[in-house]
């Protein structure tokens, strides 16, 4: 993942990277603002779906985190893959 390149703020527009715990289908792209959804397995029967978001800022990616929470949906890991400048 890359490190960002210059400070963050609280507004500016970023692109995150979540990992949930779980399976998530394409279908849930338009309602969590997500460029793509990626499902991976483990060999130990793990599975993990990582959302590439829409360019946010962290208003909207608590809103987003709030959704999963409502869902019942575990958030594993959250990062920043890109900032838009």
């Amino acid at each position: 993942m890359e490190q960002p390149s210059q400070k963050l703020t609280m507004y500016e527009p970023v692109v995150y990277q979540v990992c949930v715990q779980g399976e998530l289908t394409e279908s849930w792209c338009d309602y969590f603002s997500a460029q793509s959804i990626t499902v991976e397995r483990s060999g130990g029967g793990n599975v993990v779906t990582t959302l590439v978001s829409e360019p946010m800022d962290q208003g909207t990616l608590v809103g987003l985190i709030n959704a999963l929470n409502t869902f019942g949906i575990p958030v594993i890991s959250l990062g920043v893959v890109s900032q838009v400048n």
